[in-house]
């Protein structure tokens, strides 16, 4: 089995940390840092701090910005030139008033365009897309115990084990599993803890050469089969206009 691949989050670690703010209009950092990463080391993930004044990434590539900046999955980002495809950078912003999950994507569009001259057009196309929705029976999915923490993912290849997330955090991982938009059906509103594993090529010719553990031998093949028997949720085709984000300018970095 080949590894599987880290996946990208965007605002993930955000998604509920901030609901209860009560903050004011915020149209732009009040400081921002922008600088570039050269450690080798694999990115971190977005994170606003207790209060919500202060939003830092670290290690970030490009598309992973720009995932946070417009609210998409990466499949519905192009453009970026191809200098880009390896530069990573830490961000270090604050404001004077409290900000929300909600208004990080437009600071970040102004950062963007300021500091990259970033400037992009939308295009809307019908596309085949999967709607996430309850399989007869329905969900086995079991509330959160850890109710006002933080939405939390960790990954260990084909295994992804989700605290305080909402449907929106699964949508968001299963768009990049299948390579395919995925929009929430379920009418589920609350947070939930569960895990998400599945074994794909278990069986392949280079089964010998991998890592496969024997536990795998008892997971679902494929994504679709892993979440109706373990989460009661189906993915449906069907076909939907997606929003996609396409980069007309980008340049390097301005300096602080």
């Amino acid at each position: 089995m080949n590894p599987a691949a880290r996946l990208v989050f965007g605002l993930f670690a955000i998604a509920s940390f901030s609901s209860g703010l009560r903050a004011q209009p915020c149209s732009t950092f009040d400081v921002a840092s922008i600088k570039p990463n050269t450690s080798g080391v694999g990115g971190g993930y977005p994170e606003l701090a207790p209060g919500g004044k202060r939003f830092t990434a670290r290690n970030l590539l490009m598309l992973e910005i720009m995932v946070s900046a417009y609210d998409v999955s990466p499949l519905q980002i192009s453009g970026i030139p191809s200098a880009f495809f390896q530069e990573r950078y830490d961000i270090d912003a604050t404001c004077e008033q409290p900000m929300t999950k909600e208004q990080l994507p437009h600071l970040l569009q102004v950062l963007l365009a300021e500091r990259f001259h970033l400037s992009i057009h939308r295009e809307l196309k019908e596309q085949p897309v999967y709607a996430l929705a309850l399989a007869k029976g329905g969900p086995r999915l079991h509330e959160t115990s850890h109710e006002g923490g933080k939405p939390d993912l960790r990954q260990s290849g084909y295994s992804f084990t989700f605290t305080n997330a909402e449907m929106s955090n699964l949508v968001g991982v299963l768009s990049q599993l299948t390579r395919r938009k995925v929009v929430d059906r379920t009418g589920l509103r609350g947070q939930y803890d569960f895990t998400l594993s599945y074994a794909p090529n278990r069986g392949g010719a280079d089964r010998e050469v991998s890592n496969v553990s024997p536990a795998a031998d008892s997971l679902p093949d494929t994504v679709f089969t892993a979440l109706r028997e373990q989460l009661g949720l189906n993915l449906e085709a069907q076909k939907s206009q997606v929003e996609f984000i396409v980069v007309d300018r980008l340049d390097r970095l301005i300096p602080n």
